[in-house]
């Protein structure tokens, strides 16, 4: 099995650049970090929690090894690669989605669109999942059936996110 980071769909930064680190130093934003398996990649991201969404896709049911991911989103901007690893290795799932994982111990840490101004960050790779509860469940089709979820309350609501259900941003 070739595990080299050459072809055009690994081993590069995102979509043709390197994740924004611009780390917004506001200290009224809430700081979290979080890391891989083996603490070679740590991240520290600002800001509230966004979007916290399952995902039963086939791209996150295969990286996951589990009937889905849990991803929950923050400003791409505030987002700072603070370990010893650096930035993670990269991987196309999609010609406009890129994940990063640890090329040491393989954990998934994020995903990017090309279009977006938010990154979504796996939930369990979190220090502090505090607010991560999902509102919604992208791809709930594919989900095997036995899989049943109750979804968190959408914050500032009452309703829960049952409605919601978010294109394959994870």
């Amino acid at each position: 099995m070739n595990h080299s980071l050459d072809s055009p769909t690994t081993g590069t930064a995102p979509l043709g650049g390197r994740v924004p680190a611009l780390h917004t130093a506001d200290p009224s934003l809430e700081r979290r970090t979080g890391h891989c398996q083996c603490g070679d990649i740590v991240y520290e991201i600002l800001g509230a929690p966004d979007d916290p969404h399952l995902c039963s896709c086939r791209h996150c049911t295969r990286m996951s090894g589990g009937p889905a991911a849990l991803w929950v989103g923050f400003r791409r901007e505030t987002l700072k690669w603070i370990g010893t690893g650096g930035e993670p290795a990269w991987y196309a799932t999609w010609p406009t989605l890129s994940r990063g994982f640890c090329p040491r111990c393989a954990t998934h840490l994020i995903s990017v669109a090309a279009d977006s101004d938010m990154i979504m960050v796996n939930a369990f790779s979190l220090t502090d999942q505090s607010g991560t509860d999902p509102v919604g469940h992208s791809f709930r089709e594919m989900a095997p059936p036995w899989m049943k979820v109750t979804l968190g309350l959408v914050p500032g609501s009452t309703a829960t996110g049952e409605a919601h259900d978010e294109a394959d941003t994870g």
